[in-house]
Formats: C-alpha cells, sequence, structure tokens
C-alpha cells in the first residue's frame, strides 16, 4: 500500500499552484515526445538516459521555480510571478530537446510540437513569463552539463587477446561503445565509480564454470531450454536502437502509473525527474564496471576459456547466443542496472513493490506483458539477457545490486522537500 503520507498529498494535490490532474497533464506530454524523439533518434542508452535527465530536470526545475516544495537540482531561484506552469514546461522541454535531439532528429517535429502547445495557452503576461522562465532554468542546466564529459571520447585501445578480457564479438565484430561514459560526471553519485561492482567470478573458480554452463543450457540460438515465453522476453526487452531503449521503457511505465495515481503536474515532474536521474547514474555506474573490469562476453568464454586454465570447463567453440552480443564489456548487464535503479526509484515513490501493471515493447510489438510487482518485471529483465546468451548470472546479479544502491541514492540526496512546504513522503 502507498504510504498514508503520500495518499495525503495526492488528495491535497489540487492545492498546489497550477497543478492539474493527470488527464491535462503537461509533463506527461512532453514525455511522450521525448520517447518518440528517442526511438527516431536511434541513438543507444548512454547518450539517451544522459539527455532525458537533462530534460526532465530542466522540467522539474521550471515547475519547482514555480511551486517552491522542493530542493531544485539547479536552478534554485523564484519564477517570475503568474509564470504559467504549462508554459515553463514547454519552453524547458523544447529548450533540451533542440540542444540534445537537435542533430540526430528533425527538429521541426520539436517546433511543431511546442508551437500547437504554446497555441493553447491564453496569450497574457503568465505566457510570456512562462516561456521566458523556462528558457532560463534549461539554459542553465545544459551549461551545467555541457563540462560533463558526454562528448569527450577516450582513446582506447579496449580490445584485448588476453583471457577474461573482453574483445568484439561476431558477426560485426563492432568497436566498444562509448567507454568514455565511464568516466562522464555523474547527477547525483559522488563519481562514476561510487557504486562499482566487486571482481567478477575467477577464471578458474567452479562459479565461473557453472555461471558458462547455464548460458549453454538457456542461452544458445539452439536447442536451448527455454520456453517461448522466455523466448520472446528476448526480444520483448530488447530495447535497441530505434526503440525508446531502456530506461524510456521504463518511463513508459511511470507514465502509466502517473496517470492511474492521478498525480499532480509538480509531483509529476519530480517522479520523473528522479527516475531519469537514476537512470542515468545507473549508466554511468554501470560503464564504470564494466570498462574497469573489462569482462569477456559469455559467448567468447564458452568457446575459448581453456580446461588448462579452468578445470570444471571444457570450451565448446560451436556455441552460437540466441541474439548478438552487444558491443561492450560483459560485467555488469546495463540492462540488469537500469531495471533495478528504475524499479526501485518507483517503489520507493509510491512506497511499495506491490503494484500490478501492464506494459508493451517496441522491440516485440502487439505483444503486452502484465506483472504483480515492480521487482517481478525487473527480474524478468535481468533474466532476458541470460535468456538471449549474452550475459552471466553475475551480470545481472550485480548490475542490479548496483542500480538498487543508485536509486536509494537518489531518492535520499536529490529533490528533496523544502521545509514545511506540502510535500509527498517519497
Amino acid at each position: 500500500m502507498r504510504s498514508l503520507r503520500f495518499a495525503a498529498v495526492v488528495a491535497a494535490a489540487g492545492l498546489l499552484l497550477q497543478s492539474s490532474a493527470s488527464a491535462n497533464n503537461a509533463v506527461l506530454d512532453w514525455n511522450e515526445h521525448v520517447l518518440n524523439t528517442t526511438r527516431l533518434s536511434r541513438l543507444p542508452p548512454p547518450p539517451i538516459s544522459l539527455f532525458i535527465a537533462t530534460y526532465h530536470i530542466a522540467i522539474f526545475d521550471a515547475v519547482n521555480g514555480i511551486t517552491r516544495t522542493h530542493q531544485p537540482w539547479l536552478v534554485d531561484e523564484v519564477a517570475p510571478a503568474g509564470a504559467d506552469m504549462d508554459a515553463a514546461i514547454a519552453s524547458a522541454a523544447h529548450t533540451v530537446l533542440l540542444a540534445c535531439w537537435g542533430q540526430s532528429t528533425n527538429p521541426r517535429n520539436h517546433h511543431r510540437v511546442y508551437e500547437e502547445t504554446v497555441a493553447k495557452i491564453p496569450d497574457g503576461p503568465g505566457k510570456t513569463a512562462g516561456i521566458a522562465w523556462g528558457k532560463h532554468v534549461a539554459e542553465a542546466v545544459l551549461a551545467k552539463r555541457a563540462s560533463c564529459g558526454f562528448d569527450k571520447p577516450i582513446p582506447g585501445p579496449y580490445s584485448s587477446q588476453d583471457a577474461g578480457k573482453w574483445r568484439e564479438t561476431p558477426p560485426g565484430f563492432r568497436p566498444a561503445t562509448l567507454p568514455h561514459w565511464a568516466k562522464v560526471t555523474p547527477f547525483a553519485m559522488t563519481s562514476p565509480s561510487q557504486f562499482r561492482a566487486p571482481p567478477p567470478p575467477a577464471l578458474d573458480s567452479e562459479q565461473c564454470a557453472k555461471e558458462l554452463a547455464e548460458i549453454v543450457k538457456i542461452g544458445a540460438r539452439d536447442n536451448a531450454e527455454r520456453t517461448e515465453y522466455q523466448t520472446l522476453s528476448v526480444a520483448f526487452w530488447s530495447d535497441d536502437l530505434g526503440t525508446c531503449t531502456p530506461p524510456g521503457h521504463w518511463n513508459i511505465i511511470a507514465a502509466d502509473l502517473a496517470r492511474r495515481y492521478k498525480l499532480s503536474v509538480p509531483e509529476t515532474a519530480r517522479l520523473f525527474a528522479l527516475l531519469n536521474i537514476a537512470e542515468a547514474d545507473a549508466c554511468i555506474s554501470s560503464w564504470d564496471t564494466k570498462f574497469f573490469y573489462s569482462t569477456w562476453r559469455p559467448e567468447t568464454a564458452i568457446r575459448e576459456l581453456e580446461t588448462a586454465r579452468n578445470a570444471h570447463w571444457k570450451p565448446q567453440p560451436e556455441f552460437i547466443p540466441l541474439m548478438m552480443s552487444p558491443s561492450f564489456p560483459s560485467y555488469v548487464s546495463g540492462h540488469s542496472t537500469f531495471s533495478a535503479a528504475a524499479a526501485r526509484v518507483l517503489e520507493r515513490f509510491f512506497g511499495t513493490d506491490e503494484i500490478e501493471f501492464t506494459t508493451t515493447s517496441d522491440g516485440l510489438p502487439g505483444a503486452v506483458r502484465t506483472f504483480k510487482r515492480l521487482s517481478e518485471c525487473r527480474d524478468e529483465i535481468g533474466m532476458s539477457r541470460l535468456y538471449g546468451g549474452f550475459h552471466v548470472m553475475a551480470d545481472n546479479v550485480e548490475g542490479q545490486k548496483c542500480g538498487i544502491k543508485v536509486a536509494d541514492w537518489v531518492m535520499e540526496n536529490s529533490l528533496q522537500p523544502r521545509s514545511g512546504a506540502m510535500h509527498a513522503s517519497n
């Protein structure tokens, strides 16, 4: 059950300045637009997680400058008197869209949606002030993130022929994806390595051999011991290029919950800012672990780990995974980290893990899946990476641990209530 304090806040949400029910929620409208933009951009999860976090932080700080209920992420100024909240949200969103997605998607789409949105807001000083305020906040947030290192590649090499170390995998033998993301400045964590996972299982250990054997059993392309549901899980949760990506998938889930619980506009803005700060930092943390240990993919280990190095293992050179391995080190699973962070944020925000919900998939159009708990969804996502044959259990388990730590840190250190302000206990 949701916390009593949170229920009281939802009941009193109408008292918040310019807040509205989810039927007319500008944050949800602009969240839908940014997810469609993400699909069109075909960018990988690291930049998407950072861009969506920047986007929702700008929206939150713009809204919070009007309501003044919580500590901001950055902009701790009072919005101009009478500033229209919907105008501020539209202006903040539009400014970040052009800055972050302007080169990967058609800016005309953003201009059109923005112009149609602000045209519905009555003209007057409030609209003018809201537009100026939203743009001011977004530009400040963008300026702050400009020096985070997201656009500063670090020369390698990142590939190695040493046993246990990551190397390119077939069929494309693609180079490492964005290895410098391990050094990007986080939004809330104190450093990229704050929640670095412990070392992976030793190459000569029985655990290493058992985990590889499990992937041979459930993650092979042919003759694997998987149910149809488990096989389809791989595509359902693939969240690859051209989809809304892992963080975007959890934004869809969060949007459904915001509508169900009829969150006010300010609370929706805070929910999405917290969620996406956690998702962005989960990505940075995952990439830190990935490129610190640089662990080879299961398919490489299954084919190349020699019995002389691990007495519990016999190489299987014919192994082919169900899904092509992503082009970065295996340990830890990025999707497991993303999903654990997202599920934990939603659990803490709404006060319970026991939330039944349904979600769809960009990777498996038409399919619908229902879960009784947030953690049930999180765990299915983690296992889908094993069924795909490109992660072992340690990747999943340690990734989840990392994601939960990131989420807890964000929930305890970001966007906290101002003293004396009416707020949710989340």
